[in-house]
């Protein structure tokens, strides 16, 4: 799983590279981000070391970059195709266009990758691979957030990226029934494409995400769970909740008589003589 995790996170964050004119044997894969313990995580995959950048300014975060250089980075893009999307695959293909073209002044010796030895296959995925991809793809372009509503507040699970391809396979996983564009403010600007959930399925979707994200995906995760207090039965029960009382269920646990019972007292401020279930 970790491998798809790491599909995903690139297909979201990363860049795939083609070496320099000086060094074509040199493609790169690199990964900047803000989130230190996410690009740690992809630098214990590469075997690779995390360096701190600048801030361009003085309000922006430090952000972190990990980066795999030369064969290790041509093995790892090439292990890794079966899992991106098409404009991914065609970076990767630039980025190999030359890789090969020059003999290498020495060899060193090769370091065994995560990926050598592994055939990556999309659609014969297990649904936890694809989960673990879904992570991935959602640390880095996903939003964990929370609708207010009056009194009211409900979680909301969103991606939004340019690539339609990557949007949809997203929604799928998650079970969106439609994906919505947003059409750019500026000529220049790219349109994006929007998968969306809320309410209890979002609420499902992070509890069953968060053991694969990073700090602050984990922070905002249980932000939106804890301020979450659905108003809606998740299991109805068929009969009212009332002791001795076998009629229908109408809603809040209980059937009509009792429900309106519940309701009067309320509206006339007096303590219900019957408890419903939320």
């Amino acid at each position: 799983m970790t491998l798809f995790w790491l599909a995903g996170i690139l297909e979201g964050e990363g860049s795939f590279l083609a070496g320099p004119p000086s060094s074509p044997n040199c493609p790169a894969i690199r990964l900047p981000m803000t989130d230190v313990d996410v690009v740690e995580r992809v630098a214990a995959i590469f075997e690779r070391a995390v360096i701190a950048t600048r801030a361009r300014k003085a309000h922006h975060k430090r952000a972190y970059v990990t980066t795999i250089k030369g064969a290790g980075a041509a093995r790892m893009m090439i292990a890794l195709v079966p899992l991106l999307s098409q404009r991914r695959i065609r970076q990767i293909e630039r980025a190999l266009r030359r890789h090969g073209t020059q003999p290498r002044r020495r060899v060193r010796q090769t370091t065994r990758l995560a990926t050598d030895g592994t055939i990556l296959i999309w659609e014969t995925a297990e649904p936890a691979e694809r989960i673990a991809w879904l992570a991935g793809l959602l640390e880095g372009e996903g939003s964990f957030g929370l609708i207010r509503e009056s009194r009211s507040s409900y979680p909301v699970l969103k991606v939004e990226m340019c690539d339609e391809e990557i949007v949809a396979r997203a929604g799928h996983i998650l079970g969106v029934g439609r994906i919505y564009r947003r059409y750019p403010k500026r000529a220049e600007w790219s349109i994006t494409y929007i998968a969306q959930i809320s309410g209890h399925r979002a609420a499902e979707w992070m509890r069953r995400l968060r053991p694969y994200m990073g700090l602050r995906r984990i922070s905002a995760i249980n932000k939106a769970l804890a301020a979450y207090h659905p108003i809606r039965l998740i299991n109805v029960p068929a009969t009212c909740v009332v002791s001795g009382c076998e009629r229908s269920h109408r809603s809040r646990g209980l059937c009509h008589a009792h429900y309106m019972t519940w309701s009067r007292d309320r509206a006339k401020g007096r303590a219900p003589r019957v408890t419903p279930l939320r």
